[in-house]
């Protein structure tokens, strides 16, 4: 097959990944919040459907199309002449070597990490006139997000404890392949305690029902002086 075959894609079959923004990855949130958030980190060498791959963590390539990053790719020309010589290297279930690397959020699609934007681009059009969607050989870390515990961070910051969110690893397994690690957040309060999500839960709580009693105090406390004022006139 020739690169000429993918140009030929965007002009006769005009398939609606051509004309679909590459998303950017949420870098900014990530650091700034989500990855202390994690509860569940997996890294394997295994398959995808590229088609499933809307997005980068490259900021060069970030909101182009595909077809836009098909013509314009800053090393396209090389990563198509590298296509033209050895399409099998798309095909080939082995563990692929440059490698390609993706990342997914809570099981969503997934975002081009480290390497393999070009390859990725490549492929969407290969497979689309090769009739196929599967992209084995490729390393992809899984992260999910603890949501009750960014809840409750949240819920905190609202209530001014100013909570400093702590990732603790509790385990980790792995074998050729694979890896998985497992998390807790915790939280630092402003007054220097560290609590888990479940005790930050039970404070919040309480500050709630101490808030709530003391309303019923004020209003008790109305109440009865009204009826007092009722009873002097």
């Amino acid at each position: 097959m020739k690169k000429e075959d993918l140009f030929r894609v965007i002009e006769i079959h005009k398939p609606s990944f051509c004309f679909e923004k590459i998303q950017p990855f949420p870098e900014e949130e990530w650091n700034a919040l989500l990855q202390f958030f994690v509860k569940e980190h997996i890294w394997e060498d295994s398959s995808i459907n590229v088609f499933r791959v809307t997005g980068t963590k490259h900021p060069d390539y970030q909101n182009m199309t595909w077809g836009e990053f098909l013509h314009q790719g800053k090393r396209m020309h090389l990563n198509l002449d590298l296509f033209e010589k050895n399409p099998n290297y798309y095909l080939d279930t082995a563990h692929k070597l440059p490698t390609m690397h993706y990342v997914q959020i809570d099981g969503g699609d997934y975002y081009v990490g480290a390497d393999g934007n070009h390859r990725t681009c490549i492929a969407k059009f290969f497979f689309f006139l090769k009739g196929i969607s599967t992209l084995h050989g490729v390393e992809i870390d899984h992260y999910l997000i603890n949501h009750k515990a960014l809840e409750i961070y949240r819920a905190l910051k609202e209530k001014e404890y100013y909570p400093e969110p702590i990732l603790k690893k509790l385990s980790r397994v792995d074998s050729s392949g694979w890896m998985r690690e497992k998390f807790e957040t915790m939280f630092r309060l402003k007054d220097g305690r560290v609590v888990t999500v479940d005790e930050a839960e039970r404070i919040l709580e309480a500050k709630k029902q101490s808030r709530g009693g003391l309303f019923k105090k004020i209003w008790s406390l109305l109440a009865g002086q009204g009826k007092c004022l009722k009873k002097t006139k």
